[in-house]
């Protein structure tokens, strides 16, 4: 009972067990070594001034550390190590978390109530320019060389705040980076501090005096240079025009033209498409509107390219035409405030946050489609999509504007001149990746693309082509992920602005750490044999399964005493999800999409593409019962008709919290003798290539007792040149 205990609590607290690990690693690399020595430098807000009538040297690694917290006995260390690697680095910064009470961080009932843990850990991106004019978030923790203070503040003022100090490093290395410099701002993703207080977890410290600074600082912005808006559409018409019309109205920025890109509505759609066009020009006089129309295979990066060759703005706006502007004070700006973030030397995409649909007409609150997307290890992947926007998610993910590695082209700015020199949109990506594609080009040609949360829109995903659930789908996009990563491998499972230390192997819009238990890992199958302990073991549970089936068939009542009588009833068995997972193991990556809208047909998923992961999920408890000890396996029954025996895999279930299982199984009401349910989740991880081809049935094991999940069934195949084989 003890062992469930602490698995239990393990399970309730991944960012403790995440802590350990950093700690003893910490402890390896730096406890016999003290390090260069730093001088810390206490702080109250980063908008206290910097000098302080101090007299700072050269020679001297300076470690700001705010007052309300502690630091880990290695920061000095760790800090400085990042400064004795290279000369050329200026600055580094670290991550922090929280203390707080069991109830605070994880929502535990503690016994003990002067016990203070650790949680709310804050992993932050790597350097972010635009991310730091949004607010300070370098946040408690960071250091300094001292010649680079000396600089600036004999550059700009001893009177400087330290985030004007740190704005200015920041801008300076900007410019380091576009001159192919080495970097000189270092982020050690490692947890250095820890505060002292939870009432500021999402605080995000801004400063109007940064951002006026920023505006001055770029000369390359224009008041109300044109914006190209090109829509690629087709057999739409009713959708393109809502989409139109609520840009021309309720836009607030009036320096713009339309470019509709239509590759082969028909008649009908056409026409209304024109006469949607010619209603639009009447109302507003000087609206220009070109309607580019060709019969062609669905290709969104030839489409675009069309309508860019087109274009005569500055900016281009690549939009989707199920996208619908708000009539609201803040959604009138939203292309004002792409716009002062495109003009900027070094951006190039510039992307907006997304809205689903209300689902009530009058909704106080919308629910998030797109914030940004983040190249996870499973591959890029939309963040927050789904959860309501409300508060300040993950420090401001929804609310202040952020360096992201990508943004949807569902609405993406980019001015035209850096489009152009890039290339315009990759034709070889019809369909999927293709925005991911232009901004990994773009970030690999030094430029920085923008998450703009100020800029609100809403959108009906996919309502133009359909969500990618087919299997024919499914493969499109799994061949183009594919070739994503042939072309940007130093990209495969890397983003500099989503941390290593959150998770990777599974979709996350939250912003969980990535600390991996042991139903995380890879299993490994056991095909029990025909012959010896493992076919004897498997023999016993199919005569007792066969038997019972047998009986089911003939005779409900004798079944269900049967049932009674061997403890079947009280088997609770559930498959919930069946996905391919290509991270980790085999150094693939998935796709958002498909991820996102992954589907099996009569319960099947196929492994067609490549030796894939597969991930099974669900749960499996026995009523009446303490489940604490329980050991279970899950088989994978080879479907085989008309021979004598059937192979069968075998997994070690490994626990997985399920508190919702829990909630249900042990309410107190139908059964106070089912008990230690919270760990029933199943979650096994396999690699296709273990398997031999074929569809096998799903089933648990429980105490000799073997029960199937009628409706689930996975298909292996495996690819061989190209070429499928059963």
């Amino acid at each position: 009972m003890k062992k469930y205990e602490q698995e239990l609590f393990a399970q309730k607290t991944p960012y403790l067990q995440w802590l350990k690990l950093q700690e003893t690693e910490l402890e390896r690399q730096y406890g016999h070594a003290p390090g260069k020595q730093v001088y810390k430098l206490p702080f109250s807000s980063c908008m206290d001034s910097v000098q302080r009538d101090m007299e700072f040297c050269d020679d001297v690694i300076y470690l700001f550390v705010k007052n309300g917290g502690s630091l880990s006995e290695y920061a000095g260390a760790v800090l400085a190590d990042a400064f004795s690697d290279s000369e050329d680095v200026a600055m580094a910064y670290a991550d922090e978390d929280h203390r707080g009470s069991l109830k605070e961080l994880y929502g535990i009932e503690d016994t003990h109530c002067c016990a203070e843990y650790r949680g709310a850990p804050w992993f932050k991106p790597d350097f972010s320019p635009d991310t730091l004019v949004s607010f300070f978030y370098i946040g408690s923790v960071f250091a300094i060389r001292g010649s680079k203070i000396l600089e600036m503040t004999g550059k700009y003022g001893s009177d400087s705040s330290i985030y004007e100090l740190v704005y200015r490093i920041f801008m300076q290395e900007l410019d380091r980076r576009r001159q192919g410099k080495a970097q000189g701002i270092v982020h050690m993703p490692k947890v250095l501090y820890t505060n002292d207080s939870l009432e500021d977890t999402e605080q995000t410290d801004s400063s109007e005096k940064i951002r006026q600074l920023d505006l001055a600082d770029d000369r390359s912005r224009g008041a109300q240079d044109k914006v190209s808006v090109i829509i690629p559409s087709k057999d739409n018409a009713d959708v393109l025009r809502k989409c139109m019309e609520t840009l021309v109205r309720y836009t607030d920025y009036s320096c713009y033209e339309l470019i509709i890109v239509d590759n082969g509505s028909s008649p009908e759609q056409k026409k209304c498409i024109t006469h949607c066009i010619e209603g639009l020009k009447r109302e507003k006089k000087d609206l220009v509107i070109r309607y580019l129309y060709q019969e062609c295979a669905f290709n969104f990066s030839a489409m675009c390219n069309i309508g860019a060759r087109s274009a005569d703005g500055r900016f281009l706006l690549f939009l989707n035409d199920d996208i619908e502007i708000m009539d609201t004070e803040d959604g009138r700006q939203w292309l004002g405030r792409m716009a002062v973030y495109s003009a900027k030397a070094h951006v190039g995409a510039v992307g907006a946050k997304l809205y689903y649909p209300p689902e009530q007409k009058d909704t106080t609150c919308y629910k998030i489609q797109h914030a940004g997307i983040t190249n996870m290890g499973i591959g890029p992947a939309h963040k927050l999509g789904g959860m309501a926007d409300e508060g300040d998610l993950y420090h401001g993910h929804n609310t202040r504007n952020y360096d992201m590695l990508a943004v949807t082209a569902a609405c993406l700015l980019i001015r035209k001149s850096v489009f152009d020199a890039a290339g315009g949109f990759d034709e070889t990506f019809p369909v999927a990746y293709n925005d991911v594609e232009l901004c990994f080009r773009l970030y690999q040609r030094g430029y920085f693309n923008v998450q703009v949360n100020e800029a609100v829109l809403i959108h009906h995903e996919s309502l133009s082509r359909g969500k990618d659930t087919s299997p024919e789908r499914q493969h499109r996009l799994e061949k183009e992920k594919r070739k994503l990563y042939q072309k940007y491998p130093l990209l495969n499972a890397r983003d500099p602005f989503y941390s290593p230390n959150l998770v990777q192997w599974k979709k996350d819009v939250e912003y969980n750490t990535g600390y991996l238990y042991a139903c995380d890992r890879q299993a490994e199958p056991v095909l029990l044999g025909s012959d010896g302990e493992t076919g004897k073991r498997k023999q016993a549970v199919f005569k007792k399964y066969d038997a019972r089936e047998l009986l089911h068939a003939r005779c409900g009542l004798a079944a269900r005493i049967c049932d009674r009588l061997t403890g079947y009833r009280d088997i609770l068995f559930h498959i919930d999800n069946i996905y391919y997972d290509n991270i980790c193991f085999d150094n693939d990556c998935s796709d958002s999409a498909s991820f996102d809208n992954i589907s099996y047909e009569d319960g099947i998923i196929s492994d067609k593409i490549t030796d894939n992961n597969i991930v099974i999920e669900g749960w499996c408890a026995v009523r009446n019962a303490d489940n604490a000890e329980l050991p279970r396996k899950l088989w994978l029954i080879c479907d085989v008709r008309g021979q004598d025996f059937r192979d069968v895999y075998e997994f070690d279930i490994a626990p997985k919290l399920r508190e919702d299982v829990a909630a249900v199984l042990e309410d107190g009401k139908k059964d106070d003798r089912t008990k230690n349910t919270a760990l029933s989740g199943i979650q096994v991880k396999f690699a296709g290539s273990a398997l031999k081809p074929g569809t096998y049935r799903i089933g648990a094991v429980c105490g000799g007792r073997l029960v199937c999940d009628p409706e689930k069934c996975v298909r292996v195949f495996h690819s061989d040149k190209g070429k499928y084989r059963r």
